[in-house]
Formats: C-alpha cells, sequence, structure tokens
C-alpha cells in the first residue's frame, strides 16, 4: 500500500508518494480516516495504477489473496486494540496511526482480522498479470485460487514453496516441514497432506 512495485525498485523503503494517495483517498472517501471504503477504493486504484505504469505487473495467487489481505492490515492491526469496533462496522484508522506504522514501523496492539472479503467484492478484479513486457496489457490468468478449489489451492501454495526452496538444508528444512504442516491445518478435512521436504 505504500510500497513501489518491485519493476520501479526500492520495495522496502517507505514511498511518501504512495502514503499521500492514501491520505488523499481517506479525504475523499473517508473524512480524513482509513476505512473499509476508502481500502476497497484504493485498492481498486493501486491496481488500475500497476497495470498502467508497470510492464511487470502480476496478480496472481499468492500475490492475488495478500493484495486484498493487506487492505485491512492497517484496519486489523494498527488501530488501538481497546478499540472494540469490528471492521465491518466502521472501524477506522486515524492518519497519524498510519504514518507511523508506515513510516516508522511503529503499532498498537491488534483485534480479531475482517475485511478482505468486502474489499475484493467492492471491486472485483480476477487475477491476471501484464503480458510481454507491456502496461495496459492485463490478461485474465484462470483458473484464479477460488475455483482451483481447497485442494487445488492446498496444492499450489505447496509447489510455489518447493520452486522457491529447492534443496533447503538444517533450521530452514526444518521450518519449511513445520509451517507446510501448520498451513496444512486450514484444508486437513478435505485434502491429503504432501511431504515435499520429509517429515520431522
Amino acid at each position: 500500500m505504500t510500497r513501489a512495485d518491485t519493476f520501479f525498485g526500492d520495495i522496502p523503503g517507505f514511498n511518501h508518494t504512495l502514503f499521500d494517495q492514501m491520505v488523499d483517498f481517506s479525504n475523499s472517501y473517508g473524512e480524513g480516516y482509513y476505512n473499509l471504503t476508502v481500502a476497497a477504493e484504493y485498492r481498486y486504484h493501486l491496481i488500475q495504477q500497476s497495470i498502467a505504469t508497470n510492464p511487470n505487473f502480476s496478480f496472481v495467487f499468492p500475490r492475488y489473496f495478500m493484495g486484498y489481505g493487506e487492505s485491512v492490515l492497517g484496519l486489523n492491526l494498527f488501530v488501538d486494540g481497546r478499540d472494540n469496533t469490528p471492521v465491518l462496522g466502521g472501524r477506522k484508522l486515524e492518519m497519524a496511526t498510519a504514518l507511523s506504522f508506515f513510516r516508522d514501523s511503529k503499532f498498537y496492539p491488534a483485534s480479531s482480522p475482517t475485511g478482505s472479503e468486502e474489499i475484493m467484492a467492492a471491486h472485483p478484479v480476477k487475477p491476471g498479470r501484464n503480458l510481454d513486457g507491456k502496461i495496459n496489457n492485463y490478461v485474465v490468468h484462470e483458473p484464479s485460487p477460488s475455483e482451483l478449489g481447497g485442494c487445488g489451492l492446498y496444492n499450489h501454495f505447496v509447489e510455489n514453496v518447493v520452486s522457491l526452496y529447492r534443496n533447503p538444508k538444517g533450521i530452514l528444512r526444518r521450518n519449511l516441514i513445520i509451517n507446510l504442516h501448520d498451513f496444512y491445518g486450514m484444508f486437513k478435512n478435505s485434502c491429503e497432506e504432501t511431504f515435499p521436504y520429509g517429515i520431522l
């Protein structure tokens, strides 16, 4: 939300221009606060902006779900946890608090996460990417992870992990085994667990 696309360079660095856009959207749609409406409009804007400016833009699994999830991250994590207003009930994030997180990496204790489904529903964008290194060349990539079903999503995730870590050793291997097993917990009622790195 406040970091540039990889194509543009400094990914981990705070991008004040993007933060200013978030503030503008908060002023336009949230009366100066970041809320669910702002999150939906700003996420859609960022997708359209990336399609128009980044020839390598890709919005497929796992980035597809992460993009919507990060849109409500501020509402779920950065609003003071003592505020019991649910995200769907109108929780809002003050811009000073947002700035303290995005620029200074400080935030209040969190409450329970919700809201990414509503962000997706406001402006549905199917997974896809710009092709051939061109901007405004967004092509839908089918099937979407949700159309793959639970086991498809699980298997796709495991395959992506294996493609990133082909031959892990030591503590990395141990941690991958543990994390993949924990991730499998969401699918245990419908899928068979795979063990690409063995069992501890």
